[in-house]
């Protein structure tokens, strides 16, 4: 029936027939028969005489060569036929006397053939053709919205990826079970050069935009291409400068749930490159928190966790508002699961987040408590990371320099001598700094303490620190003399003749 309309002279008919061969191709299960019949059809309409008959051909053409979707080894057409599909579409697309509904079809034919990765490189380096993309997406309100967002994302590669385990693979391979294959300008290179070459066309710009559309399907497309632009550090900045902080907390609050976490995440990205105070702003640093916690999942992948505890880590050193909406929201539980994570960096990430939201008092409080959370921390700084380590410690040292009852905490762990020696003797600086902090703290507290600590080794340490002629260490000789002259006036030692 489709070949009968598509052969007569009733253009009416013929324009049916492309869109049913256009509709028919969406189901990937049955293309091949319509690749075999559908071809011959629609090079024949694209003869016609009537751009509206040619470009719906174009477009039905572009759908099934594109069938094999980012896989480079299915190919329904023969090699460089895409290339001319898509050379077709942009002469409609950049002509200045095509009307705008045969220039949303050749958009929707873009869509398609961007799946290519020989077509993505060729339609960047097309000056022409991305700036009337660009146009059309910044006049475009309703039918071309989708297939303009598509071509973004194909560009950008902003698809959603499963983890593929090499060992499924080669079983794969072995079954004979068809596996497919990236194109290689699909290569991290090269797709980094599309994101800069758009970010440099105004793509963001055009994202900021589209993005107050009602679509949740659309939304989810453009936090995608957020999260895949903001990959790059070099180009976070320009999102923050042009709105984009803006859109994503919008999208990251409302939107499907793949798209709320395509859009937390890529504020994580942002939050971790740009100093929060002059990129966020302090409101908008409130209302990041809640998506940045939802990230500390553990549906979300190891990257996912990470980014979100690095930027809620920064969102935490801005002040005590701040702190207390993490707090509020439930991050404190949330960050310190993550303490003892065998993820080295991710573990190293929430020790660090961790400390900074000891400066609210609210935590110092919470570390008072019956609970294991101080003896946890001084654990952890004799962590081998010295990252990790540094911060476990920075932590402690808050702790005891706010509360007398942390001090007197940390005196009832078994280890807490042997540890305090090792780290006041530790090879790095900062570490040995943090330890007399603590130290220093502890004979503030309470005499008692002070007693106790001079009651070990611990003194002839302090001691050996105080005569250090060294020029790099001479704050941790100063910090080791206060030790001492405290000591002094609580007449536990006395000073040399």
């Amino acid at each position: 029936m489709i070949l009968a309309m598509a052969t007569t002279n009733d253009k009416v008919q013929q324009k049916i027939a492309c869109e049913c061969i256009i509709a028919a191709t969406s189901k990937k299960s049955k293309i091949t028969p319509i690749v075999k019949l559908g071809t011959q059809i629609l090079k024949n309409l694209y003869r016609s005489g009537d751009d509206d008959i040619r470009i719906r051909a174009l477009v039905g053409l572009c759908k099934l060569g594109s069938s094999g979707g980012t896989d480079a080894s299915i190919r329904p057409f023969s090699e460089g036929s895409t290339l001319k599909l898509a050379e077709a579409c942009r002469r409609f697309l950049i002509h200045p006397n095509t009307n705008p509904d045969t220039k949303r079809w050749a958009v929707e034919g873009l869509s398609y053939l961007t799946l290519d990765a020989e077509v993505k490189e060729k339609l960047i380096e097309d000056q022409a053709a991305l700036e009337a993309i660009m146009g059309l997406a910044k006049s475009e309100k309703t039918s071309a919205m989708y297939a303009l967002v598509s071509i973004f994302v194909n560009l950008c590669n902003a698809y959603e990826k499963q983890e593929v385990i090499p060992e499924m693979i080669e079983l794969a391979k072995f079954s004979k079970q068809h596996v497919p294959e990236d194109h290689e300008l699909d290569d991290a290179d090269f797709v980094n050069k599309r994101i800069i070459l758009l970010s440099k066309h105004g793509v963001i710009t055009v994202l900021v935009q589209l993005s107050k559309t009602e679509s949740l399907n659309i939304k989810e497309l453009i936090s995608r291409l957020f999260n895949a632009i903001c990959i790059l550090p070099e180009v976070r900045g320009e999102v923050a400068k042009l709105g984009g902080i803006k859109a994503l907390l919008e999208l990251a609050h409302s939107g499907t749930p793949k798209g709320k976490r395509q859009a937390s995440q890529a504020l994580a990205r942002i939050g971790i490159s740009i100093n929060p105070e002059v990129s966020f702003k302090e409101q908008r640093c409130l209302e990041s928190i809640r998506p940045f916690l939802s990230l500390l999942h553990p549906d979300c992948s190891a990257l996912e966790n990470f980014e979100s505890m690095m930027a809620l880590c920064n969102m935490a050193s801005v002040n005590e508002r701040v702190r207390k909406k993490i707090l509020d929201s439930g991050g404190l539980q949330l960050i310190e699961s993550y303490l003892f994570e065998e993820h080295l960096m991710l573990r190293r990430a929430s020790v660090q987040c961790f400390t900074n939201l000891m400066l609210s008092h609210e935590v110092i409080k919470v570390i008072e408590g019956d609970n294991d959370r101080l003896k946890m921390l001084f654990l952890l700084c004799e962590e081998e990371d010295e990252d990790t380590s540094l911060a476990a410690a920075g932590a402690v040292a808050i702790a005891v320099s706010n509360s007398v009852q942390c001090s007197k905490k940390l005196m009832t762990f078994n280890n807490w001598e042997e540890s305090l020696k090792a780290l006041l003797a530790h090879p790095n600086n900062a570490m040995q700094h943090r330890a007399l902090v603590i130290a220093h703290s502890l004979i503030c507290a309470d005499k008692e303490i002070a007693e106790k600590v001079f009651a070990t080794n611990i003194m002839e340490v302090l001691m050996a620190l105080s005569i250090m002629d060294d020029e790099k260490k001479k704050d941790i000789k100063e910090m080791a003399e206060k030790c001492l002259k405290l000591a002094e006036d609580l007449k536990l030692i006395k000073k040399a003749a």
